[in-house]
């Protein structure tokens, strides 16, 4: 088994939109609250106690309750301080700013403990926002009070969702550079503003306390506070320099100064941001997309994303900042993805009437191997489920699903459309086929019982005992051995290798056509139109060819017929679109800015997504919408549904053209005229290419141009094999024309090539 798959799960456009989603997310900020919530998680989780280098002296609850009227005043500030001082404080942080007061009698005082100090203390510097405006006014202490040799420190931050996430290192106060509490007791400075994350592992409970009263009462001294850098801050419940950290409740702006300079002793902290992240998770998801590993892709995304936010709390106590929201959100988007895409995956192999795996789920099963393939019909199951009222066709499968379930001998029972069933039965059971076959048609000779109704079911069986081909092969075996059985009115009948060609092709057309699709056997030829008047190309029809590596190229309207049929029109259209659509635009690139058709059945028009996925294609490939023809099979009659008409008018409202396709054939074409408002009417090539020889066909191709021009519609003609019959439809004033005379459906190198050298003309 290769390493790397070049599919993936996913198609490459949704994973480039993932990306696209993950890197929005990014510069718009909308993954930030990721991040924000892993962070609060640290910070509630918090297990690194603090150094303890650092302390606190708190104004707290006791102390204002020892003082008048709850009010410290600038006196007891200045014994706190000098209480500080005499224990022999290395550096002391006050978390007060002493604004200007005039006659405040405390003022000398606190003076005096400040100049004592000398430049072992720093005082604050506070930082608002001016009312009414978006303008900062920072708040230098009173000169009265700040000494000669005192140092000064900022203890501005700014919240973000009304929390304390990042603090200043460096904050320029009224156009003055001033360093942070944290700066200052780290020792760190820098010549511009700058700011970092809080490293949210420190406990909170492990920071020391003091109360001032019991500093100035002698009861704490020296032995708690000689040679440590002590903050005297406001810690009373009253007091409103009070903060929500991440992860906490409301915190004094004291303890914040305090972690943020502990971050800071550490060492530099480093914001790496979203790009990182978000590359080891493009590169992880392709790995998971792309290996082996995709099988069990929910767990490795799952897996992927712990380890992400591991790592982010890792870096996090590293002093490492980075944003895993956006990747986060990267990691999701493709997530979903990929649960859609196996939810609809699983859908699509699962019937929806009995819930029993269907065809395609045993298709796409491990080979067959030696197993026998066993395939069940109900005889005329259609004119059962339209006799049985209600849920009677329900009733009716169930009921067969559970006697067929007694033979199937613990492997898993298949149910496809139209009442047919298959299962494998192993090697070792060979021998036992032929008599539980037998005792189904036992089972089978007893009426079912529907409501008040007893139904007899005739069964049929096929057996494909072969060992040698695809799955789809052997199980397209059994299913023609079934209908030979039915046919012949036996109850079984052994599949043979004469009938495997045949077989092969109309039972397995779907697994065949996927590998067609995915192989390059199906591709798309162009044949282009001229102006009939003029020798002028016009325009291009896209059409699919089919080369099969053992049949050869098949008709289209066989491939196409049988596409209808299995259900996988849709896809193929699809396919031809957009290669139309891509080469269409290379032309245009390329100065030969000319109309290009793609064939629709009318039957997809019911698709609600139809227009929707054309236009994402015109998009993609930079193609105008006018330049688009879409040709409706007249021959497929649209229904009579509200969709199909919501369809055509989007189609129009987009700015692509209408085409009716092989006009005068098929049913009620003046009604369907009435239907589709046609920029263009299509001849059919039968009335073309015989028109010089019936009169019939004269009149009819001459009646169709008239009825073309007088709806304001122009007039195509196909099948134009001969240069009389190109003169013939010039004279009747035919406006375009196609057909091997003009040119053959060709690949689209050899057709740009040709109209390259023609200059993008040509005479008939």
């Amino acid at each position: 088994m290769p390493l790397v798959n070049n599919r993936m799960i996913i198609s490459w456009r949704t994973f480039l939109l993932s990306l696209l989603l993950g890197i929005a997310a990014a510069t718009s900020s909308i993954a930030e609250p990721i991040d924000r919530i892993i962070e609060s998680a640290i910070g509630w989780t918090a297990w690194r106690p603090v150094s303890g280098d650092i302390v606190m002296v708190g104004l707290d609850d006791q102390t204002l309750a020892s003082v008048r009227d709850g009010r410290f005043s600038r006196a007891d500030h200045a014994r706190v301080i000098n209480a500080i001082n005499k224990a022999g404080a290395r550096r002391l942080v006050v978390d007060f700013y002493y604004q200007e007061q005039e006659g405040n009698e405390g003022t000398p005082a606190l003076a005096s403990a400040v100049r004592a100090m000398g430049n072992r203390i720093i005082l604050a510097v506070s930082t608002k926002t001016v009312p009414g405006t978006e303008r900062l006014l920072s708040i230098f202490p009173d000169p009265k009070v700040k000494g000669p040799k005192s140092r000064l420190a900022s203890i501005a931050w700014q919240y973000q969702i009304w929390q304390v996430w990042n603090v200043p290192v460096m904050f320029e106060a009224n156009g003055r550079l001033l360093p942070s509490v944290a700066a200052v007791l780290a020792n760190k400075r820098a010549d511009r503003p700058s700011q970092f994350r809080l490293d949210f592992t420190y406990k909170l409970s492990s920071i020391t306390e003091y109360s001032a009263l019991d500093v100035i009462n002698g009861k704490i001294g020296a032995r708690e506070l000689a040679g440590k850098d002590v903050i005297f801050g406001g810690t009373a419940s009253t007091l409103p320099d009070q903060h929500y950290l991440p992860g906490h409740d409301l915190v004094p702006g004291a303890f914040i100064h305090l972690i943020a300079a502990e971050a800071l002793k550490r060492g530099d902290p480093v914001n790496v941001g979203w790009v990182p992240a978000m590359a080891i998770a493009v590169i992880a998801m392709l790995l998971a997309l792309l290996t082996p590993v995709k099988r069990y892709f929910n767990w490795f995304a799952l897996g992927f994303a712990t380890v992400l936010v591991a790592a982010k709390i890792l870096l996090s106590a590293s002093l490492v900042t980075t944003s895993i929201g956006a990747a986060l959100m990267f990691v999701a988007a493709i997530g979903a993805n990929v649960s859609r895409k196996r939810r609809r995956f699983s859908a699509q192999r699962e019937n929806p009437v009995s819930g029993l795996p269907n065809f395609e789920a045993l298709r796409g099963q491990a080979p067959f191997g030696s197993a026998t393939v066993i395939a069940a019909k109900l005889v005329n199951f259609e004119d059962l489920a339209a006799f049985l009222p209600g849920e009677g066709s329900q009733q009716l499968i169930d009921q067969v699903a559970r006697r067929l379930t007694l033979a199937c001998h613990g492997t898993q029972l298949h149910h496809d459309l139209d009442g047919t069933f298959a299962w494998l039965v192993p090697y070792y059971q060979h021998s036992q086929i032929e008599g539980h076959l037998a005792g189904l048609a036992a089972l089978f000779n007893a009426p079912l019982t529907i409501g008040e109704l007893k139904i007899d079911v005739a069964i049929a069986f096929g057996v494909n005992d072969e060992f040698e081909g695809s799955n789809a092969q052997r199980l397209a075996a059994a299913l023609v051995a079934a209908e030979k059985s039915i046919r012949t009115r036996a109850l079984w009948t052994k599949y043979t290798p004469r009938q495997k060609d045949d077989a092969g092709w109309q039972l397995s057309f779907h697994s065949q056509l996927e590998d067609a699709l995915a192989g390059g056997d199906i591709w798309v030829a162009f044949q282009p139109q001229y102006q009939i008047a003029t020798g002028r190309l016009v325009g291009v029809e896209a059409l699919a060819r089919w080369t099969h590596p053992t049949r050869g190229p098949i008709p289209p309207d066989e491939f196409i017929v049988q596409a209808e049929k299995s259900q996988d029109i849709y896809r193929l259209t699809l396919f031809v679109m957009d290669q139309a659509i891509r080469s269409a635009a290379q032309l245009r690139d390329r100065g030969l800015a000319i109309n290009m058709s793609v064939n629709l059945s009318a039957a997809l028009l019911d698709h609600n997504d139809l227009v929707g996925t054309i236009r994402v294609m015109l998009t993609a490939h930079h193609l105008p919408a006018e330049w688009l023809t879409i040709e409706i099979t007249e021959t497929a009659q649209i229904e009579n549904s509200r969709q199909a008409r919501q369809t055509l008018a989007q189609l129009r409202r987009a700015g692509i053209r209408l085409s009716i396709d092989d006009y005068g054939t098929g049913q009620s074409n003046l009604e369907y005229l009435t239907e589709v408002e046609a920029d263009e009417i299509k001849i059919d090539k039968r009335f073309v290419m015989t028109m010089r020889d019936s009169q019939r066909n004269f009149e009819v191709v001459k009646s169709t141009i008239d009825l073309a021009h007088r709806l304001g519609a122009v007039a195509v003609a196909e099948g134009i094999e001969d240069a009389p019959t190109m003169a013939l439809l010039e004279q009747l004033g035919c406006d375009v024309g196609q057909g091997y005379h003009l040119g053959k459906p060709q690949l689209f190198s050899d057709l740009a090539a040709s109209l390259l050298t023609s200059s993008h003309s040509r005479s008939a």
